[in-house]
């Protein structure tokens, strides 16, 4: 049997107009009424006829995920946290990997915006900090949030964490263990997430009056196995730190199979600390200390103003940021 907006207004017990007004995510609708009519719609399972929709309103229901990143369980993570926001709304994601490095990258994402008739995009790392690109989407009058962007600008959608503070914070909580010889392993170039955690490593060296080692800094792109080929370098130098702080759990987890591999143990003979507490960190033995970092909130948050700006609702605080939390596991060894 299918339902219909009268059954879900019927459960609601609201009017019609008023659930019609909470699908379309129209403004001035009070948040108890909203919750209302989405329970009802989730209890009855009702689907709205997106056809029928997009010839009233000329949209497609369709936003876009750009991505250019080698972090697999990031990218799970943000779609997961984008499907979750159009499912409440009825949007439909589709899912586009780009080059972030090709030149003809402008026209590529126009063309596929046009063909594709897509209403929105989000933007991840390193494509939401080229201004270029986001120049020429604002030519184009393209509607798009990004997620962590290096500069936050008054005007744009975007969400994202203090990846400097938490670098500094969990720096600093290696040292408060003990170790004076730490080793980082950077994440991808063109991520500003990268810079700032770096730079929040580097501040809380110097701040607890130690000095870096640029034998045991190593340049990494955010992948297993950049973090892999950056432990065996360092392991095979003979000059060995207590600890390695690597850009993203992914890396840490490279580092941790070079030290196996090498027949060193984890943390009796070397510490490691990784960042974003991705399910990779809590499923490796022996489990990861690491940041927490929202990313799926981040993306869902990211969707819903993307989509409530296409109704015209200018909410308070739109764009945000997202508090980091220290996750302290076995792989970090006090001296």
């Amino acid at each position: 049997m299918t339902v219909t907006i009268k059954d879900v207004s019927k459960d609601a017990k609201v009017s019609i107009k008023t659930v019609s007004r909470v699908i379309n995510n129209e403004a001035n609708v009070a948040e108890e009424t909203k919750k209302k009519v989405l329970l009802s719609v989730n209890k009855l399972g009702f689907r709205p006829n997106k056809s029928a929709q997009s010839l009233r309103s000329k949209r497609s229901f369709i936003i876009a995920l750009l991505y250019d990143n080698p972090n697999k369980s990031y990218l799970a993570d943000v779609q997961s946290g984008i499907f979750k926001a159009c499912k409440l709304t009825g949007y439909n994601l589709v899912i586009q990997e780009c080059d972030y490095k090709s030149a003809n990258l402008n026209n590529a994402i126009l063309e596929f915006v046009n063909d594709l008739k897509i209403d929105g995009l989000i933007l991840t790392p390193p494509l939401s900090d080229m201004d270029d690109f986001l120049k020429d989407l604002d030519k184009h009058k393209i509607e798009y949030a990004v997620i962590a962007p290096s500069t936050k600008k008054a005007e744009s959608l975007y969400v994202s964490s203090n990846d400097y503070e938490a670098a500094y914070k969990l720096t600093s909580e290696i040292i408060k263990h003990g170790h004076k010889q730490i080793g980082f392993i950077k994440g991808h170039p063109k991520h500003s997430a990268s810079t700032l955690r770096f730079n929040g490593f580097v501040d809380a060296i110097k701040n607890h009056s130690l000095k870096t080692n640029n034998d045991w800094i190593k340049q990494g792109n955010f992948s297993f196995k950049s973090g892999f080929d950056a432990g065996v370098e360092i392991f095979h130098s003979g000059n060995i730190p207590t600890a390695i702080f690597a850009s993203n759990d992914s890396m840490a987890a490279g580092i941790m199979k070079s030290a196996q591999m090498k027949g060193l143990k984890i943390p009796d003979d070397i510490s490691i600390a990784g960042f974003d507490d991705s399910p990779i960190a809590d499923e490796i033995w022996p489990a990861l200390t690491t940041v927490r970092q929202p990313v799926e909130k981040m993306a869902n948050h990211a969707a819903k103003i993307l989509m409530a700006k296409f109704n015209g609702i200018e909410e308070k605080n739109q764009s945000k940021e997202f508090k980091s939390d220290l996750i302290l596991r076995e792989s970090l060894k006090t001296l």
